[in-house]
Order: C-alpha cells, then structure tokens, then sequence
C-alpha cells in the first residue's frame, strides 16, 4: 500500500512539473521538479519522478490541456525559421521542446549556431535592432560537461537563446536531458520543409 501511495504521488508531481514547465516556460527539469514539489507538500524524502517521466507527462499535458497546441508549435516553429534565417552562415539548429512537440506559448526558441566569434553572431542580431543579452551554459558533450556563450533575446513575444558552439563543436551535439544519447536537432531546410508539410495537412 505504502509502495503503492508512492507512486501515486510521483506521478502526481510529475504532471505538475510538466505544467510548471510547459504553462511556465521553465526548461531546467530539476527546477521543475522542486517547484511541483514544493506545491504539492511533498516531503523531501520523495523519490522524484525521473526526466523520462517528466517528458512523458508533458507531452500527455500538452494534449490534454492545450487545444490549439498544433497552433502554438507552428508559431514558435515559424518565429525560429525566420531567426534561423538570418544566421544561415552559422549553420543553425533547432532543439529542444519545440522541435520535440512539448512546448508551450512561453517555451523559450532554444537554437544552436556554429562560429569561432560568438561576437559575430551578435553582431548579426544587434543589427536587427535586438536587445541581446549574454550569458553561458553548460552542456555535457561525450563525457564531459562544457561552458558555452549563449545569446539571449526577445522576437516576437518569444524568448530565444542561440547558443554558439565552435567550428570544432558543431558536429558533438549536446546529450538530451531525458535519453543517454544525443539531442535532437534539425536544421533549417528540415524545419522548413516540416512547416510546409503541417500547412499542407490544415489545407
């Protein structure tokens, strides 16, 4: 029975970690987690649902409680585009909870670029009369975590963060949060043709 409780109220903090962060917009899991924890009066004690639970609650939130879901991805994936665009010369990616499906209106654009002058790729920004402003992030490569320079900005009512990966990098993706392997990315042909064929399926 007690094993039984314990469960239950695993999932119960998984569901509220995957509203925290899909009503939210919070990308760190761990901090998500705390929060439903803190929420819901768990004692510390209570074994934490995993990242693979957390993305599965997500995506089961997303269908459930945003109906127009399908609209909301589409927006965020057009705004990432056009952002995508403009830094064509820097190879650019597009990754986490909007490429995978479980984002929400408030889901920062996370976008990686390749270039040895992270100065370069703000440059390009800046000139489009955006607000940049700058930080880093760690991200585990193989087996080792690595610091990497990330530009933070808003577009069209979007938080975006392009972290700038070096020349060298730019074919290490980043290990996934949920899965020993690396995370998904696609670049902007792919994401341009996947628009295309949502677009064509509303038609």
């Amino acid at each position: 029975m007690a094993v039984r409780k314990q469960d239950r109220l695993r999932q119960k903090l998984a569901q509220e970690a995957a509203r925290i962060i899909v009503t939210e917009g919070v990308r760190d899991y761990q901090k998500a987690k705390c929060k439903a924890r803190e929420r819901l009066h768990a004692l510390q004690g209570v074994a934490l649902p995993s990242n693979v639970e957390i993305e599965s609650a997500t995506r089961s939130f997303t269908r459930t409680f945003l109906p127009d879901h399908e609209g909301i991805l589409r927006n965020l994936r057009c705004t990432a585009l056009t952002v995508m665009n403009w830094l064509t010369p820097y190879h650019p990616y597009l990754t986490g909870p909007v490429l995978e499906g479980t984002a929400g209106a408030k889901t920062p654009i996370s976008l990686h670029v390749s270039c040895d002058c992270p100065e370069e790729v703000l440059a390009v920004l800046q000139r489009r009369g955006l607000a940049v402003q700058l930080a880093d992030r760690h991200f585990r490569q193989n087996r080792h975590y690595t610091c990497l320079p990330v530009l933070v900005f808003t577009y069209r009512e979007h938080e975006i963060d392009v972290t700038v990966f070096s020349l060298r990098q730019q074919h290490q993706p980043p290990k996934s949060k949920t899965h020993h392997r690396s995370a998904q990315r696609m670049n902007g042909k792919a994401l341009a043709s996947l628009l295309g064929q949502a677009r064509s399926k509303v038609l």
